[in-house]
């Protein structure tokens, strides 16, 4: 058997690797807010006459925070319309009716992350935070807390925690009350922002 000699002791000097700039994600992350802000404003300005939707305003409200909720791949700008929406109407029937439809769509969204983690597959990345929440999932009554406090802002931190709960086999109706109870008080906020601070 041949053996190789260091390059050292052959004589060859190795070349100097180049400078590897690794990228923060604190500037991904700042990018990546600035663009959905950007198109949710943008979108909400678009001249969308809503009255015309009248009978299918509340299952497309259903229908768009479903599949809104379900993908991060493509930015579905829910919050706009479900504001507008909520611009047509004062009645506080029909405001809670949007929010009830928008929150158990958003639900419905949500079940992908979960499936995720219960096909085993651990999609989220190994960070403190990551760690922190998948030990929450271990305790129902801390995963039901995690996950209403996780779903009821805007924020991307809850793709963790759905894939979490289904990885650690959080039981389904605890995950989906836990999310719709979020989810509702996130959109009663929306829908009552939109009838009565933004018209």
């Amino acid at each position: 058997m041949r053996t190789v000699a260091p390059l050292a002791d052959s004589g060859v000097v190795a070349p100097t690797p180049p400078e590897v700039v690794v990228p923060t994600r604190w500037p991904a992350l700042l990018l990546m807010t600035a663009l959905l802000i950007g198109i949710n404003v943008g979108f909400y300005f678009v001249p969308i006459d809503y009255t015309q939707l009248a009978g299918y305003a509340i299952p497309g409200v259903f229908a768009l925070t479903a599949l809104a909720t379900a993908t991060i791949v493509v930015p579905v700008p829910y919050i706009p319309v479900i504001l507008r929406i909520a611009e047509q109407t004062s009645d506080v029937p029909t405001l809670i009716l949007i929010a009830v439809a928008a929150g158990a769509g958003s639900v419905i969204g949500e079940i992908s992350g979960y499936m995720v983690g219960r096909a085993g597959r651990h999609a989220f990345e190994d960070t403190r935070l990551s760690r922190w929440v998948a030990t929450q999932m271990t305790h129902p009554v801390r995963a039901f807390i995690v996950l209403f406090a996780l779903s009821a802002p805007p924020n991307p931190l809850f793709d963790v925690a759905g894939i979490a709960a289904g990885t650690f086999g959080v039981p389904f109706w605890l995950f989906a009350i836990a999310v719709f109870l979020g989810r509702m008080l996130r959109m009663l906020g929306l829908v009552f922002l939109g009838a009565y601070l933004v018209a």
